[in-house]
């Protein structure tokens, strides 16, 4: 499982980082323009992020049977495919407001520490009982943050475009 976790950490990082460079693009004036219609603002993006990536929901977790990295082969696919849209749920929408940068790059920061701190700290194998992902279920801390890692590199693609308009 070291082996596992030491790649987890470096791509989660690298994803971070890149999502925070990539965000950091954007001037104080920008983050709150919405570059085209039916969009979110680039700041509402990152908010997003922020309540997205903020750890795991795992207060309550199960060992498994399973092995700790079935389930990513079922989420993958679906991270992939730049083409399709999707809903998200309504507690990971951001507010309707401006933003300020420098508090969003902060609370990113903080959210890269406290997933890091998991990968470090607890046991990734322990299935996650507090958030079931549709038609997929319970996940692993593991896959939790492979989720996050995919997640990321979305929206890293969504700000990339946003900053072309």
């Amino acid at each position: 499982m070291s082996a596992e976790k030491a790649h987890l950490q470096e791509a989660l990082t690298h994803a971070f980082d890149e999502f925070i460079a990539t965000f950091s693009l954007f001037g104080e004036e920008e983050i709150n323009n919405v570059p085209f219609l039916n969009s979110w603002t680039p700041a509402q993006v990152a908010t997003h992020i922020v309540l997205a990536t903020e750890g795991v929901p795992d207060q309550k977790t199960s060992s498994s049977d399973r092995p700790f990295d079935a389930y990513l082969s079922r989420i993958r696919p679906w991270w992939e495919d730049l083409s399709k849209k999707f809903k998200s749920p309504e507690q990971l929408y951001p507010d309707d407001k401006p933003y300020r940068k420098n508090e969003i790059l902060s609370a990113l920061r903080r959210c890269c520490k406290k997933d890091l701190s998991i990968i470090s700290e607890k046991d990734l194998t322990l299935i996650c009982l507090d958030s079931e992902l549709p038609n997929i279920g319970f996940l692993t801390r593991y896959e939790w943050l492979w989720f996050i890692e995919m997640h990321l590199k979305r929206h890293i693609f969504q700000l990339k475009n946003m900053k072309k308009v």
